[in-house]
């Protein structure tokens, strides 16, 4: 197999990130402190604890919804986030406020689904301001 496309396709993926919003790779414990947010709002999920999830939602997602709306919306938009089994937290990059982190999660099924997660420092705090479905990437040859 050839690996030159992968690498073309890493090379514009990250000059991307780096160029237009001047986002580096994490630093060891910015990454721990992202991975913590995540997997601490996933495991709520995994109670069925929206209040504890909803805090670390950032006050914009929370001025959008108050935690009753905000329930619905995760039901409803990402069923895989709200009834995960387990999440594997990949690449992530920040530029001290603003971070991007790939999160592969597992859904009730055991399928595998690929999410962008945006966070944003709130003080010494980071807080998720939104999560994206990534489609899929891959081809086959």
């Amino acid at each position: 197999m050839n690996a030159r496309p992968l690498f073309l396709c890493l090379l514009l993926f990250c000059g991307t990130i780096f160029g237009e919003e001047g986002l580096k790779p994490s630093e060891m414990k910015t990454k721990d402190a992202l991975h913590a947010v995540i997997n601490g709002q996933l495991a709520a999920f995994r109670k069925d604890d929206y209040a504890a999830a909803y805090v670390f939602a950032d006050q914009v997602i929370k001025n959008q919804f108050p935690v009753e709306s905000f329930e619905r919306m995760v039901r409803a938009g990402y069923p895989a986030i709200a009834h995960s089994t387990s999440a594997k937290c990949g690449l992530s990059f920040d530029n001290g406020d603003e971070a991007v982190v790939n999160v592969r999660v597992f859904s009730e099924n055991h399928d595998p689904i690929d999410y962008q997660y945006t966070l944003h420092r709130d003080g010494q705090d980071w807080r998720i301001t939104g999560v994206t479905l990534l489609k899929d990437q891959t081809t086959q040859v």
